[in-house]
């Protein structure tokens, strides 16, 4: 195999593999994938699976935050956001 093709194969590769990383690294900034981000959950490719086979764990997830939100605005006394009443104009 003559060296200029291997070397063109060699440059090929690089090129993909630059370009791969730059599309990476935009779609981790946008928040669409985790690449190369130390912050990023571990294991999160599982989440797909649990949700297709056990559905109603994500429905609970769901549930207990907006129960929590929910008692988080009543525990501020604002009754704006706590759903109650508006204030009475004096």
């Amino acid at each position: 195999m003559p060296w200029y093709l291997v070397l063109g194969v060699v440059a090929v590769l690089g090129i993909v593999a630059l370009v791969t990383h730059l599309l990476l690294t935009m779609f981790n900034k946008r928040g669409w994938v985790y690449y190369r981000n130390p912050d990023a959950p571990k294991g999160s490719w599982l989440g797909l699976g649990e949700e297709i086979y056990q559905p109603a764990s994500a429905h609970v997830v769901d549930q207990q935050t907006l129960e929590d939100s929910v008692r988080d605005q009543a525990e501020s006394g604002d009754p704006e956001t706590a759903g109650g009443p508006p204030p009475a104009d004096s």
